[in-house]
């Protein structure tokens, strides 16, 4: 890997751990703090030590595995007990550093599921090299899981990561598959095991995170060549609103607090139209409470560097 963008990717992994640190801290410590206040305080810290967001910080409570960043005027507060996952995204000229930790709020009667995400994680890292298979890891993860008596999250998956790209071409399951890429020096993976008390998948909630559907060449070749309006309301492609997006994300996710609707548009407009992506709250489906744990790492001949 050419030295500028390791070093990159080392930056933003060092941006991350710190912030979701000082987010696990505050978490910890301060109770019925707002879910919206921990969100952007994280945010901004990301930003005030020269990293970009890479994703909407996602705080994910009990039964909720993924994807819940708060809206703009969410009154949810965090509480006694509550299992808390939260999940920080920095990059650094687009490479990625992808981090998450789990903690619980003033109890601990979740310990054992939070070590068994931990355990998991860990021992996932210990085999990470170029020429192992996903699926080694996958088997690995559930393994552990299972012995500590829980369940995986069967369809969330650990992902690749590229220059401004989020999820690339390779998964690293939390079970153990029947297929999966065998991994090469030089890949950059985030590895994020979800232990659970329940049956292991997920149902689809409302959704708070978005991305344009394209990356940028695509979107600029349908915008400026070819007939955008063609079986389309012009009305939600007269205003700017999907260049603005790009200019300010590119092509990775965004929150809906985070823009205005105009002139009557919303992001949910485009949602329908195809245009943008919508990414739901996912909910474990019995209800089952979720614990997880995640590190970004550069996959090297003889094993593995941990970014974050």
């Amino acid at each position: 890997m050419d030295a500028d963008i390791l070093q990159c990717y080392t930056d933003a992994g060092q941006i991350a751990s710190k912030v979701l640190r000082e987010a696990i801290k505050t978490a910890s410590h301060k109770a019925d703090i707002s879910v919206l206040e921990l969100a952007q305080t994280a945010e901004t810290r990301i930003i005030e030590l020269g990293g970009e967001i890479a994703f909407p910080c996602n705080i994910s409570i009990n039964e909720v595995a993924s994807h819940y960043t708060p809206p703009i005027s969410d009154p949810l507060l965090l509480q006694k007990s509550d299992l808390v996952k939260i999940d920080i995204g920095v990059h650094i000229d687009g490479y990625i550093a992808d981090t998450a930790s789990t903690v619980e709020i003033s109890t601990s009667e979740h310990t054992d599921l939070i070590n068994a995400s931990k355990k998991a994680l860990e021992n996932a890292i210990s085999i990470t090299c170029a020429g192992v298979n996903a699926m080694e890891l996958g088997k690995l993860i559930e393994d552990t899981i299972n012995k500590c008596g829980f369940t995986p999250i069967y369809d969330l998956t650990g992902h690749s990561l590229g220059q401004y790209s989020l999820h690339g071409n390779v998964n690293i399951p939390n079970y153990a598959a029947s297929f999966g890429n065998t991994l090469l020096a030089g890949d950059v993976v985030a590895i994020e095991p979800f232990a659970t008390y329940g049956k292991g998948t997920t149902i689809n909630g409302d959704s708070q995170i978005f991305s344009l559907n394209e990356l940028f060449e695509k979107y600029m070749h349908d915008k400026y060549n070819t007939n955008i309006n063609t079986n389309k309301n012009s009305d939600t492609h007269s205003n700017g609103l999907l260049d603005d997006l790009y200019r300010q994300y590119g092509s990775l996710p965004f929150a809906r607090r985070w823009v205005e609707d105009r002139g009557g548009v919303t992001i949910e407009d485009y949602v329908a139209t195809g245009d943008i992506i919508a990414y739901p709250v996912l909910h474990e489906i019995s209800g089952g409470v979720v614990s997880q744990f995640e590190h970004t790492v550069i996959v090297e001949d003889s094993g593995c560097i941990v970014t974050t």
